[in-house]
């Protein structure tokens, strides 16, 4: 943080909920650089990602650290996605982080960048599947990329919709998506409903 120029102020995340967390770096510092797994260091009852996304949430600008990207960013950080502007992986050079502080700031100061902007389209699931413990759906964003899909959990869209994880594979859904995200791991997903049958005069006819 030196390096970047900036005066860090250290912050045990270790405390018994997320909004007495956010009261004192809101208290103590004009914004906020943390670490995703928080509980490899302290006793944390939330993930970096949940602390990003709200700290984002009450407008102090927030930037995401993980050196599990592979691994998270499909579950435990696909949750939060909305709220966080810019993640950076571990071995990042000092200036990025004050490009990702200002990417956060200025989207709460004049909103997000086309990339950032979420539109309703078409989130069709192709399987269900198992990270670990965790249930997740692969699922194709046509107006994101008609061919490679996409990992999230499975109760994001399960929490939403009176449907089980086992009901959803060939389902097609409506859920608000930022579709001109870069890269797959900027994709976040809200707001999700089944989406209306297509209508049978639209299909071939066998």
């Amino acid at each position: 943080m030196e390096d970047a120029e900036f005066e860090p102020v250290a912050i045990d995340p270790a405390f018994p909920t997320l909004e007495e967390l956010l009261d004192t770096v809101a208290d103590k510092a004009d914004g906020l650089v943390c670490d995703h797994r928080l509980s490899h260091a302290a006793n944390a009852p939330f993930t970096g990602a949940q602390v990003v996304a709200a700290s984002n949430r009450r407008r102090v600008p927030a930037v995401l650290i993980t050196g599990y990207a592979d691994l998270d960013e499909q579950t435990s950080i696909r949750r939060y996605r909305s709220s966080i502007p810019c993640m950076l992986r571990k071995r990042f050079e000092p200036a990025e982080i004050e490009l990702a502080l200002a990417r956060a700031h200025r989207e709460q100061l004049v909103g997000p960048a086309p990339e950032r902007v979420g539109h309703r389209t078409v989130v069709r699931v192709l399987r269900v599947d198992r990270i670990g413990a965790e249930p997740i759906v692969e699922v194709i964003v046509v107006a994101w990329d008609p061919v490679d899909a996409v990992i999230l959990p499975a109760d994001m869209i399960t929490s939403c919709v009176a449907m089980a994880e086992d009901e959803l594979p060939g389902k097609r859904f409506m859920a608000r998506v930022n579709i001109h995200a870069r890269s797959s791991e900027e994709l976040f997903f809200e707001d999700f409903e089944v989406a209306p049958e297509v209508p049978g005069s639209w299909l071939p006819k066998l």
